[in-house]
C-alpha cells in the first residue's frame, strides 16, 4: 500500500513554539527532528508503515510511537490527527 504521506519531502509542523519535523524514506523510514524553537531537539529514526488510505502508524524499538489519521493534503499543506491531537505541516 502507498503511504499517505509524501516521500523524499520534509513536512514541518506549523507553530511558533515546537519544532517538529519529517523525511519519509519510501523505503519504510522516518528521520524526525523533535525540539522547541531556540532550544533543545532529538533526531530519532523510526519505522513507519500505511494502516490505511488515510493513516500511518510510526514505531520504534519499544514498539508504536504514534498513530497519523485523517491525513489529508491540500496544496503544499498536510493535515493529520497525530495521536488524536490535529496537525498541521508545511511541505517542503
Amino acid at each position: 500500500m502507498k503511504p499517505p504521506v509524501p516521500t523524499a519531502r520534509r513536512l514541518a509542523l506549523v507553530s511558533e513554539t515546537a519544532v517538529e519535523s519529517y523525511r519519509f524514506d519510501p523505503g519504510g523510514t522516518v528521520a524526525a527532528v523533535f525540539g522547541e524553537r531556540d532550544g533543545p531537539a532529538c533526531a530519532p529514526i523510526f519505522r513507519y508503515c500505511a494502516l490505511s488510505a488515510d493513516s500511518i502508524e510510526l514505531s520504534d524499538g519499544d514498539g508504536v510511537f504514534a498513530t497519523w489519521t485523517h491525513i489529508e493534503i491540500e496544496g503544499d499543506e498536510l493535515r493529520a490527527l497525530c495521536n488524536g491531537q490535529a496537525k498541521v505541516f508545511r511541505i517542503g
